[in-house]
């Protein structure tokens, strides 16, 4: 009876989502260079922020910015496990990394010479088109896959959903083990049909460019929270964080706020499981 209750205490862990934030900046990072406000003024660590990047069980790669190499550089993180990327869309904040990713070392067989992995990228032909010409892909193995199509990769079921932003811009929807987790870095705001596929879904990780200031490509934060009462998340974190928010501690207290205790900010090195 131990021994049953001891392999299923460790078969439950196997089965959970394990989810790393890398980085949760917007486009820029944080603090910006010259500026004093009460944001880049901050002594609290979860106010430095690099570009939005997630690692799903240290095997898939949410999108590929510009701090990739810095992100897989920390020791905490094993570059060599990495076998796939989805890409979210073609903003440079999301894909200047492919020029390092590119470049991950494996450990060399008896006579190899420099080993290198080929790492599966999982991206919307319409993405795909506007940066293919950028970086050696020869060097990827491209996964094109159409919009909710399901590509099941590394015991992860992965879709490509539509959010508005770009004509090519999706949320990338994760699964495991009935587990579900949502990320959309950049939305305005979400088609009918994307909306009926995250319903209750467990976790949303979504734009938090901007708290209250409306754009014509993000969502506000007050927005947000709104979306994600309406969706029933389990769970929500704002990524991409902006520049016109608030420090971490205030932040974090406007959203449970105005959303309820299910509403978080992320910051660079949090780590949950689902």
């Amino acid at each position: 009876m131990l021994l049953s209750k001891t392999l299923f205490s460790f078969a439950t862990r196997e089965l959970l989502m394990k989810i790393k934030f890398l980085g949760t900046s917007a486009a820029w990072p944080l603090p910006r260079l010259g500026c004093q406000c009460n944001i880049c003024s901050s002594k609290d660590p979860k106010d430095r922020r690099t570009r939005t990047q997630l690692l799903i069980n240290d095997v898939l790669l949410l999108d590929a910015g510009i701090d990739t190499y810095q992100h897989l550089i920390n020791s905490k993180v094993d570059p060599k496990k990495i076998k796939f990327v989805a890409v979210s869309h073609e903003h440079p904040d999301h894909t200047l990394g492919f020029q390092d990713l590119s470049r991950i070392y494996l450990p060399r067989k008896k006579g190899q010479i420099g080993s290198k992995s080929k790492i599966e990228v999982i991206i919307h032909q319409k993405t795909f088109s506007k940066i293919k010409n950028l970086f050696h892909f020869n060097e990827y193995k491209v996964l094109p896959v159409e919009i909710g199509q399901i590509v099941k990769v590394g015991g992860l079921d992965i879709q490509l959903l539509p959010v508005n932003h770009t004509n090519s811009s999706f949320g990338i929807l994760v699964s495991e083990g009935g587990k579900k987790l949502f990320y959309a870095p950049d939305m305005k705001s979400l088609p009918e049909e994307t909306f009926k596929k995250i319903n209750r879904v467990d976790l949303i990780a979504f734009d938090g460019s901007e708290l209250k200031i409306k754009s014509k490509s993000h969502q506000t934060i007050l927005e947000g929270t709104k979306l994600g009462k309406e969706l029933k998340a389990k769970q929500v974190y704002f990524i991409h964080i902006g520049h016109r928010t608030l420090p971490y501690k205030e932040l974090e207290g406007f959203v449970k706020d105005k959303g309820g205790k299910q509403f978080n900010i992320s910051y660079d090195g949090l780590e949950i499981n689902l």
